[in-house]
């Protein structure tokens, strides 16, 4: 076991990505806390940590919050005595033509998905450093590296994760605490809600056409990337790295390969000439939180 004893703080481990990484934690012999405002899905990703036979605990907070995070943090290093490892996986999205936007969805997005990862890096960053050393990881997107459409303060948001992981990275190396992030692709969770008819959504005809492996990515995709860069064993002489888990669907264009564009029953279709001729969507927008 990598983690045979040790202590994970997860943030967002109440559903989807973070969930699965606290139980793949868990299953490694790590006790963990679960830092999260989904009380009840806390809950069950808390009775899955303990189905392995570990300790776990529940801290509802708003990681936007810098005085929420620093008494969580506190509660937390007084219940284990340590934390070891480090995981921000915290995020919402709001899907929007960009100026459709107001202040309070901006400053909504961008306090969860970068101010949040902050403000934990930022408070739980010297007791790691008192400790003698440890691992973060922060998780980011492949919209660090491409964007998408109708996300601006998410891809704004995760852009500065990546920034943050390097500069955090360089910063503590010396003090021997590794900083990497990952960078999921398109994986089928809550967040990314395919099934549902919204503006900015990402159909399974799409995701399949535009990821070369032809798959959906799923949560325990992106927990087993995460937990091997917060492996000493493992990745000890790897930080400020971020490990791109997304099926390829960064590393080029799908020129030259000849797709069919079907409707979701099957039926062939022209995309271009089924398109709306204005430029500004129509659709309803969508909030993931």
């Amino acid at each position: 076991m990598r983690f045979k004893d040790r202590v994970a703080l997860v943030t967002g481990a109440g559903s989807g990505i973070g969930r699965q990484i606290a139980l793949g934690f868990a299953e490694e012999g790590a006790d963990v806390s679960i830092h999260d405002l989904n009380q009840g899905g806390a809950a069950e990703t808390l009775a899955g940590i303990r189905g392995h036979g570990r300790s776990g605990e529940v801290r509802l907070v708003d990681v936007s919050r810098a005085a929420e995070v620093r008494r969580a943090i506190d509660r937390t290093v007084e219940r284990f005595g340590r934390v070891d490892v480090l995981v921000n996986c915290a995020g919402i999205n709001i899907y929007m033509d960009p100026f459709d936007y107001s202040d309070e969805d901006w400053e909504r997005v961008v306090g969860v998905d970068l101010t949040g990862t902050w403000n934990y890096c930022r408070y739980l960053g010297p007791h790691l450093v008192e400790r003698g050393g440890g691992s973060i990881v922060n998780v980011s997107s492949a919209g660090s590296i491409v964007t998408s459409y109708y996300r601006a303060p998410y891809m704004a948001s995760k852009g500065g994760v990546r920034g943050l992981t390097m500069a955090l990275a360089l910063d503590l190396a010396e003090r021997n605490v590794r900083v990497n992030a990952v960078a999921p692709g398109i994986v089928d969770t809550g967040m990314t809600r395919p099934r549902e008819k919204r503006l900015g959504r990402v159909t399974d005809h799409a995701a399949r056409a535009l990821t070369p492996m032809r798959r959906w990515g799923t949560p325990d995709d992106v927990a087993k990337a995460v937990l091997f860069l917060a492996s000493d064993g493992d990745a000890g002489f790897i930080t400020g790295h971020t490990l791109v888990v997304d099926g390829g669907a960064t590393i080029g264009n799908q020129w030259g390969q000849p797709f069919r564009m079907t409707r979701e029953d099957g039926s062939e279709f022209d995309w271009a000439a089924e398109q709306p001729q204005s430029a500004a969507p129509t659709s309803t927008a969508g909030r993931v939180e």
